[in-house]
């Protein structure tokens, strides 16, 4: 068995390859938002570590939001696409659930039971969620979501218990959380576990291999409507595209 995962959700892109004894083998772009170029180059070197062949693949997972609009459908589309070729079930994950995972180890090294995921969605909002690490994973305790920044705060406030915070939304809302919550409620994850991975993807898609799908099973989440479908939700578009508004 292979999985390959693609986390194109944040700033920047990455690939992994995991089998069925858990080895994991990550790529990472150091380039940001310049998804659709490196993917497939990310994916190639896994596949060169790994001594694998894309035909091996028994299975193609993908962050499926939410997080950039673009990256996420640059995500999908690729795991499609790959899973197709080789013949492959697909697995869709939550962006916010792989950060989650991925800053976890920290969560337990640091004594902290709760981890708050935030995206930056501008404008004073947020996606976001609150999981709780137990012994059988992280059990999702506030629901996943947009938030206005205010409001994740009260509700993570209203947990009542120290919270390690991480995700692009905590950088971009620092200023509002360190005047919301208190002294030693929260810490924020290191920079090195604070932002997406496709490693995170790769580990949660092996455990929900009985969730796999056919490729055309996979669908974005965006959790919300792009800003231009919203205009023509609301009878907005024309008077945006003529310079009205």
């Amino acid at each position: 068995m292979l999985i390959a995962a693609f986390e194109t959700t944040g700033r920047n892109a990455s690939c992994a390859l995991i089998d069925e004894t858990g080895r994991l083998i990550v790529e990472r772009s150091e380039e940001k938002m310049n998804h659709l170029k490196d993917i497939i180059v990310l994916l190639d070197r896994c596949f060169k570590i790994a001594g694998a062949a894309p035909g091996e693949l028994t299975h193609a997972a993908a962050s499926v939001g939410p997080g950039s609009f673009t990256g996420i459908r640059i995500g999908v589309t690729t795991a499609r696409t790959v899973a197709q070729a080789a013949g492959a079930k697909a697995i869709g994950i939550s962006s916010l659930e792989g950060m989650a995972l991925e800053a976890s180890d920290c969560a337990r090294e640091a004594g902290i039971e709760y981890i708050v995921p935030l995206i930056n969605a501008r404008r004073n909002q947020t996606y976001s969620a609150a999981y709780r690490l137990t012994d059988d994973g992280l059990k999702l305790v506030l629901k996943d979501r947009q938030y206005m920044i205010d409001e994740l705060l009260n509700e993570v406030k209203g947990l009542g218990e120290r919270v390690l915070l991480t995700g692009d939304g905590a950088d971009s809302y620092l200023a509002v959380i360190e005047e919301t919550l208190s002294d030693g409620s929260y810490e924020l994850a290191p920079e090195e576990a604070r932002y997406p991975s496709a490693g995170s993807i790769a580990r949660l898609a092996l455990s929900r291999l009985e969730s796999a799908g056919g490729y055309e099973e996979l669908l974005p989440d965006y959790m919300r409507l792009s800003e231009a479908e919203q205009r023509l939700k609301e009878g907005t578009l024309s008077k945006r595209i003529r310079g009205e508004l």
